[in-house]
């Protein structure tokens, strides 16, 4: 699997969350993802301003790109790839090439693969930089850490977008996992940091559920989860 050296990345990372980032998320409803890759509301949130990956710093990015690739030689050729059928991946992909080519001067170019075949590559390892993502399915830290790094996922060869694994991360994992959420938290916690200090992933935006009703419908909305009960929805007289 191809990589990219790891202080290139994070000079790429110190371009994720600038300005112009802000009109982005405002038109596909998204907000900075700055606490870590859990949203927050959810356990595991790191809190606010706590992922430096997210922070927007052109002048060290660049500092940290001429010395991981002073020839240039190591960000001559980069690809980023995304599947267009969602909406929110053409936009986020043509804002991140804009800004490493603005602030960096790095071209990178962008390619369109069908989703089907995009997942299969992209679980394969077959990119260097593709758009990622991840919903979970119930509100534990072990939905996200368990199914996207380390080998209970199938790191680094199988089903694994980034092939990150380490022997600190499985050993911490398979702890965290064997405890009581509060006892696990921490160590959940833990290993996000370690994904930040290995730069294994550059954060870009939480989507956020937009949801527009009437004044007469009672009880509809959601929390950071889950919608309400669609069964405790109430039509009031209008």
């Amino acid at each position: 699997m191809e990589t990219i050296p790891l202080a290139s990345v994070n000079a790429l990372c110190g371009m994720s969350d600038s300005p112009p980032m802000v009109e982005f998320k405002v038109k596909l409803t998204c907000v900075p993802a700055t606490g870590g890759l859990i949203p927050k509301g959810l356990l595991g949130y790191l809190g606010d301003g706590s992922d430096p990956l997210a922070a927007f710093d052109p002048v060290r990015a660049r500092s940290l790109l001429l010395s991981a690739d002073p020839t240039g030689a190591n960000s001559k050729g980069l690809v980023y790839t995304y599947d267009p059928e969602n909406p929110f991946n053409e936009p986020a992909a043509k804002f991140v090439q804009a800004q490493w080519l603005a602030n960096l001067g790095v071209t990178v170019k962008l390619q369109t693969v069908p989703h089907t075949r995009f997942i299969t590559e992209r679980l394969n390892g077959m990119y260097v930089l593709s758009r990622d993502g991840w919903a979970a399915g119930y509100n534990h830290p072990q939905d996200w850490f368990d199914n996207l790094w380390g080998q209970v996922a199938g790191c680094p060869d199988t089903n694994c977008t980034t092939g990150y694994d380490t022997r600190a991360y499985d050993q911490l994992l398979a702890k965290a996992d064997a405890e009581p959420v509060p006892a696990a938290i921490p160590d959940y916690k833990t290993l996000n940091r370690q994904l930040i200090d290995d730069v294994a992933y550059i954060p870009l935006f939480y989507a956020v559920d937009a949801f527009l009703f009437k004044p007469y419908v009672l009880g509809a909305g959601s929390n950071n989860m889950f919608d309400y009960y669609w069964n405790q929805i109430q039509i009031t007289s209008h």
